[in-house]
């Protein structure tokens, strides 16, 4: 890390007003269905975006593990609004993983404060690998890109958004191989185009109908022909970009936890009304009811800590990446054991995390399931998130490399089976 880099404890105090102004509109947001474009501008003004962007570049240069726990905290005042930072962090480091030219030139534009989203499944009509949304040139030789996406996360909110593409004729040349290839390998098939969100031929549609994460715009993005600004190459299987995906969501899902504890905990404070068959005179002081808030505070504090220790994994993989270790087999097996780590979290943090939205209401009565309060929609969004990439997959990849020591797959596309014929 860069030694003007910020530490966790300088941005978390820095963020910690606009953080709690975020959580303050939480449930009036989740009952009108009310985007939060006005507190992720607010979010934005006060330099959020900044915070993974490299110092070199005039960022604030924050590690892996620093960001996780700013976006646990963020989470815990509203996972939707936090969302829309996780789809900018992959934005960002999907930028800054690419050859130099490139990213000082995107680094640049982070730098003066613009915004990034994602735009990476096809809404169908693609199988695994594969890209129903294309990139062509154009009679003046521009790159336009044509086809729907979903599960677009953050987009509406944004300046840029990445876009996987199929196409032909890019001349890519891939850093993974092109020292031992002569320097010239070309990469056809699949590209990430950097497309301007607001222009005419992009069209983003706020039809996601998920239980969960109802605010994140979380739907179609339809492209008639629109301008790329460039094309990046297709994040490294075995480097950060990967990683971070998968640590961000389990970092999401421990800001629900925290977020439903946390109002469970003040609701059995002020809790008036008990059972005669009840262990105390009144709930709080309940000998079964503070056993299930001590295990809830428990399975946070472990699931945070899972999440904090995916980050020190990329941490220490970055920092080889940093010191030039880039050949010698060293830096590729540090990007998988973060892998493995995100994929072990797996196994535990949904869980925890569900648990904790579940029996949070067994510590109260049925007013607790009033749509007043809206307690439902941790778990509604803890849920959600939770189904992003099957937890089962991830965790079978850890125990074939703890097993067989086979290198884990990281998770780069998904896609429809082609009909049988």
């Amino acid at each position: 890390m860069d030694a003007m880099s910020s530490t966790y404890t300088d941005l978390a105090d820095r963020f910690a007003a606009p953080f709690a102004a975020v959580g303050q509109g939480d449930r009036a947001r989740e009952a009108g269905r009310h985007l939060p474009f006005a507190v992720q501008q607010q979010l934005r003004e006060a330099g959020l975006g900044m915070v993974s962007v490299p110092a070199e570049a005039g960022g604030e240069g924050a590690g892996h593990e620093d960001v996780l726990r700013l976006l646990m905290d963020l989470a815990a005042q509203d996972v939707n609004t936090a969302h829309l930072w996780r789809s900018h962090l992959v934005f960002v480091a999907a930028v800054d993983d690419q050859p130099e030219k490139i990213r000082r030139r995107w680094l640049k534009h982070l730098a003066s404060g613009e915004w990034g989203g994602s735009a990476l499944a096809e809404r169908s009509g693609a199988a695994p690998g594969k890209a129903a949304t294309t990139a062509t040139k154009d009679d003046g030789g521009t790159w336009v890109v044509t086809g729907e996406k979903y599960y677009a996360t953050g987009t509406a909110f944004a300046t840029w958004t990445i876009v996987t593409v199929g196409m032909e004729g890019a001349d890519l040349v891939s850093r993974r191989n092109s020292k031992r290839a002569g320097g010239v390998v070309r990469e056809p098939e699949r590209a990430v185009a950097v497309v301007r969100v607001r222009q005419p031929r992009v069209r983003i549609k706020d039809d996601w109908d998920g239980f969960g994460q109802r605010m994140t715009a979380t739907g179609s993005v339809l492209l008639d022909g629109a301008a790329a600004e460039d094309l990046l190459e297709i994040p490294r299987p075995h480097g950060p970009v990967p990683v971070l995906e998968e640590a961000s969501l389990l970092a999401l899902q421990v800001g629900v936890a925290r977020a439903a504890l946390a109002e469970g905990v003040e609701l059995l404070r002020r809790r008036r009304r008990t059972f005669n068959t009840g262990t105390a005179e009144r709930p709080q002081q309940d000998p079964q009811l503070l056993e299930i808030v001590g295990r809830m505070a428990g399975q946070v504090s472990s699931a945070e800590e899972m999440v904090r220790v995916v980050g020190r994994s990329m941490d220490f993989a970055a920092g080889l990446e940093a010191d030039g270790n880039h050949d010698d087999g060293r830096l590729a097996s540090a990007w998988d054991d973060a892998m493995i780590a995100a994929y072990r979290a797996q196994a535990v943090v949904p869980q925890f995390v569900l648990d904790v939205c579940t029996h949070i209401f067994d510590t109260l009565g049925a007013s607790s399931t009033s749509t007043v309060l809206q307690l439902d929609r941790h778990w509604r969004n803890a849920r959600t998130i939770a189904t992003h990439d099957p937890a089962s997959f991830k965790v079978r990849i850890a125990g074939d490399h703890l097993v067989n020591g086979t290198v884990p797959i990281a998770y780069t596309s998904a896609g429809d089976v082609p009909d049988e014929r």
